[in-house]
């Protein structure tokens, strides 16, 4: 097997690499990176990396980089999956792996729309020419290279006074970034039962926000006190601050604030032995490195 790997040195691309280096490999792979990108976890590899160094809007380089390719596993971003399976189709690429959102499933258009519209497209313009697996994982998180948690992390451990936007009772569903990396991994070797599948893929069970935030604030060691916003106040004053450094969300998250993210994995777990671990497991990692940067 040829495999090409796009998103290979960011967040969940990096586990992904630590389980073919734990699981072995039976095949060639293939890695597209940035100029900037740091490449160091696949310079270290145990099993070789071949890397292409471009960008994924470039479509001459993409049509390059897909020849004689078999799997394709796209981590980076969703907007460029479109691009990437109009090169595949063309070189004959056997399968596309894409790793997508549960964003798609928001009531709200702003956080949704672009989404659908792209796994419309998916299905009625590539189904028939290429074997395809959507994986949609929720809220990723795990590592300072997370752009949720760790803003959270930071603001807790800053500010005594923590802003809920809503009533802090809606569930969210967060998944712990080395569980997706391993069910990159497991998705590949049981291609009989993962090809032309769907998957969600989320933590081991939903926790309120409010919750979410306590527990933070627990491994934190720190106390917080809660000071609740309307919605529709939070949306103006979330637009106004969210491009200031620090500021833990931004207006998509804040609107979402009024829905349940909760998803059930069951369909990963009886496929591929998708085993997430808790929040309240996982966030102990993150917050124990964001404390060693602290020192």
């Amino acid at each position: 097997m040829k495999l090409l790997v796009t998103g290979l040195t960011g967040h969940t691309g990096k586990w992904f690499l630590e389980a073919i280096n734990e699981k072995g490999f039976n095949g060639e792979i293939h890695a597209i990176v940035r100029k900037t990108s740091n490449t160091e976890s696949i310079d270290k590899s145990i099993h070789p990396i071949k890397k292409h160094i471009g960008d994924l809007t470039d479509k001459e380089f993409l049509n390059e980089v897909c020849k004689d390719i078999d799997v394709i596993l796209h981590i980076a971003s969703i907007n460029n999956s479109l691009d990437i399976l109009d090169a595949a189709v063309k070189n004959g690429v056997e399968w596309f792996i894409g790793v997508h959102t549960t964003g798609m499933f928001s009531e709200f258009k702003i956080a949704s729309e672009g989404y659908i519209n792209i796994e419309k497209i998916i299905k009625n313009q590539y189904a028939n020419k290429i074997d395809i697996t959507i994986l949609r994982p929720t809220m990723i998180y795990g590592s300072s290279m997370d752009h949720n948690m760790f803003k959270l992390i930071k603001f807790v451990d800053k500010s005594p006074l923590f802003p809920v936007f809503g009533n802090g009772k809606n569930l969210m569903q967060p998944v712990y970034a080395k569980d997706l990396g391993y069910a990159y991994y497991n998705v590949i070797s049981m291609s009989e039962k993962t090809k032309n599948k769907e998957y969600n893929l989320s933590g081991k069970n939903a926790i309120k926000y409010k919750d979410l935030v306590k527990t933070v604030a627990q491994e934190l060691q720190t106390k917080i006190i809660f000071v609740h916003i309307p919605i529709i106040f939070s949306y103006n004053l979330a637009r106004l601050f969210e491009k200031v450094p620090g500021f833990p969300i931004n207006s998509e998250q804040v609107l979402r604030m009024k829905e349940d993210k909760k998803f059930g994995h069951i369909n990963a777990r009886k496929d591929f032995s998708f085993n997430p671990v808790s929040f309240e497991e996982g966030i102990k990692f993150e917050v124990a490195e964001y404390l060693e940067g602290k020192k």
